[in-house]
């Protein structure tokens, strides 16, 4: 038994004196991050009268000095099946049904397709002086745009097929501000980085064809579109400068 614990000591023993030289990088310099991110929005104002809840898939970076001021440049592809308004309409039968060129049922669908991209600035709250996790607080001013996309699965069609679809598409875009508020966390040992984020957009915009074909009306030279959005996104900074110090067991 005496010999089992002096091998168990023996083995310990190393251990923990190279444990008491593990540097812990630092966390309080400059951070430069990158992130990918997934999340859902729903329209108001003008946009909700053309699309229903879409969803979104990120990508953005940023980067924080050491006093946690912070800029930021995202791009978010936007993406949804719920079209409320039916640009197809004038060519449905009494059924509901649209006939292709062969006079069979068409498959085609409408589907909703956008994105916004903008530079920002704001501002990391850490909740601990300790650590750099903490409420982020963006304010960006960007692009946004938005369509509708035709999948005419048997390209049987006409009315959408070799760029007609210009005259139904509603290709809306201009000046948009977003707002975000963040939970940023950035974990000490650097494995765990995540963001959870809502995500404000006024997108004050236009609609880009002189002319729609199925209202055979002039598009609308102004529009109001507002997004209300939640993300989740996966981060990987860079910790750039700092001051290393020594964790001790």
């Amino acid at each position: 038994m005496r010999s089992l614990f002096s091998y168990i000591i023996l083995l310990i023993l190393p251990i923990s004196l190279i444990s008491q030289d593990e540097p812990i990088k630092p966390n309080d310099g400059h951070i430069l991050g990158f992130g990918i991110g997934m999340g859902v929005n729903m329209p108001l104002s003008d946009l909700r009268d053309r699309y229903g809840t879409n969803l979104n898939f990120s990508l953005g970076g940023d980067y924080v000095n050491k006093k946690n001021w912070t800029v930021n440049g995202e791009f978010l592809y936007l993406f949804g099946n719920n079209i409320k308004e039916d640009v197809l309409a004038p060519f449905r039968t009494s059924s509901g049904v649209i006939l292709g060129d062969d006079q069979q049922i068409a498959d085609i669908f409408l589907r909703q397709r956008g994105l916004f991209l903008g530079l920002g600035i704001g501002k990391l709250f850490p909740f601990q002086k300790s650590s750099r996790s903490g409420l982020k607080v963006i304010v960006s001013g960007g692009i946004l745009q938005h369509s509708i996309k035709f999948v005419d699965e048997r390209n049987s069609v006409a009315q959408v097929r070799a760029g007609r679809y210009v005259g139904y598409d509603r290709l809306t875009r201009g000046f948009s501000l977003k707002e975000t508020i963040a939970y940023k966390h950035l974990s000490v040992d650097k494995r765990l980085n995540f963001e959870f984020a809502l995500d404000f957009i006024q997108g004050f915009t236009s609609e880009v064809r002189a002319y729609n074909f199925d209202t055979r009306l002039p598009t609308l030279a102004s529009r109001f579109d507002m997004l209300i959005g939640a993300r989740i996104v996966w981060n990987l900074p860079f910790y750039i400068g700092g001051e290393e110090s020594t964790r001790y067991y």
